[in-house]
């Protein structure tokens, strides 16, 4: 791991409507819904208990808080919702509220993606254009401030919410090297995809994160085809 690389990583990254920001104890609750509903975790994982998946939250907070661990959570928060609550008896329920689900950026040993990333979303902010503004936020952070040069993502192939992703930001498939580092009994479920930091893809990433800045305005999927067709952006 290099752990030069992992320094850059930011701690907080923000977009037009949201923040990503490390993980906190306070976003326990959402971590151990989302971890537990059969639907979310059907192309992801098993499902866990609450019990489990506090086991697994607090060691995703302890590697986050730990420098160099290569090992970053963050919540994805609505950005300037609830401000008004912040003075509010109760405002850790409020906060709660802002998050709307989690992105997972983990370093590999390999030279070809230094870092894999995930994205889970509360089901209720789904298909409103959070999941691909907040991974434009993440992409550009990690291309243009931390200068990673490729980052990593396996998916199920029948998870056709994330294919979508993959091919809109250019993704293309793994060479080997990736590849390998995937555990066996997972390569026959998982294809893995790399997405590289060419002109074309700054580019298109560019454009997406400003077409989030036209409040209330939300980003179909359609658009966001389109912004990559006129980039002439490689696709799958």
């Amino acid at each position: 791991m290099n752990s030069n690389v992992t320094a850059t990583i930011k701690k907080q990254i923000k977009s037009a409507r949201l923040t990503l920001t490390a993980i906190t104890q306070s976003e326990l609750a959402l971590y151990q819904s989302l971890y537990g509903d059969p639907v979310t975790m059907q192309f992801i994982g098993p499902c866990y208990d609450p019990a489990e998946s506090a086991v697994l939250f607090q060691r995703c907070l302890k590697r986050t808080e730990q420098a160099n661990s290569g090992w970053h959570f963050f919540s994805v928060q609505l950005a300037g919702q609830l401000q008004h609550h912040e003075q509010h008896e109760q405002h850790e329920q409020h906060e709660q509220q802002k998050v709307i689900g989690f992105i997972t950026l983990i370093a590999k040993k390999s030279n070809v993606a230094p870092f894999e990333f995930g994205i889970v979303l509360s089901t209720a902010r789904r298909g409103l254009g959070y999941a691909a503004e907040a991974l434009t936020a993440l992409f550009l952070h990690c291309f243009c401030q931390a200068n990673i040069p490729a980052l990593l993502a396996r998916d199920n192939p029948n998870n056709n919410g994330m294919l979508k992703h993959i091919r809109q930001f250019g993704f293309v498939a793994a060479p080997a090297e990736p590849q390998k580092n995937t555990p066996p009994e997972k390569n026959a479920e998982l294809t893995s995809y790399v997405l590289y930091p060419s002109a074309k893809n700054i580019a298109l990433l560019n454009q997406l994160s400003q077409s989030f800045l036209a409040p209330p305005r939300v980003l179909v999927a359609a658009e966001i085809a389109e912004i990559a067709k006129n980039s002439t952006v490689s696709r799958l």
